[in-house]
Formats: C-alpha cells, sequence, structure tokens
C-alpha cells in the first residue's frame, strides 16, 4: 500500500510559480497587442493630420516596440509557449496590414 501522498509547502509554491509564469507572458502579450491597437487607431488618425495623435503616436511606437524587444528576448529564451507565439505573430501582422492599407 502506498504512503498517502502530501505536496510540502515548498513544492506547491514551486507549482504556483511555474504556473504564474505563463500569465506574466500572456499578460504582456496582451499589453502588447493593447498598444498595438492604440498604436495603429492614432497612426491612421496621424495620417489624416489629427493633432492629438500626431502627439501620442511617438508615445505609443516606442512603448510597443519595447514591448516587442522584451517579448523576443522571452522567445529567444524559450519561455513563451506555442500558443503565445502565435498571438505574437497575429499582432506583428495587424501592423504590417495596417501600414499597407
Amino acid at each position: 500500500m502506498k504512503q498517502n501522498e502530501t505536496k510540502s509547502p515548498l513544492h506547491l509554491s514551486k507549482i504556483r510559480k511555474e504556473e504564474s509564469i505563463p500569465d506574466k507572458w500572456t499578460n504582456t502579450i496582451n499589453d502588447y497587442d493593447n498598444y498595438i491597437k492604440e498604436y495603429i487607431k492614432h497612426y491612421k488618425k496621424a495620417l489624416k493630420g489629427n493633432s492629438n495623435s500626431t502627439t501620442r503616436y511617438p508615445y505609443l511606437k516606442a512603448k510597443s516596440e519595447s514591448l516587442s524587444k522584451r517579448l523576443s528576448k522571452a522567445q529567444k529564451k524559450g519561455l513563451l509557449k506555442e500558443k503565445q507565439l502565435q498571438k505574437i505573430l497575429r499582432i506583428q501582422l495587424k501592423i504590417v496590414n495596417a501600414c499597407c492599407e
């Protein structure tokens, strides 16, 4: 008969930490997606001459590029799941499509 299997608090904290890592990157990817949406919106308005969008556009571009670099480093280290990588590619495709319109 097997002994009653119990998990130590140390083991449970390790599991929680491992589970929180994908959540961290998922949140970062969601932030990236939101900045890209705002960036595209203000990019299009800036092209039409909207002065408010012209002033916000550079900030959004810098922030989205910063998040992109962070995600790229995570990808190189193998910290992202396949599903997360696919979402990043879809986000980057939004930029390409918006610039080609």
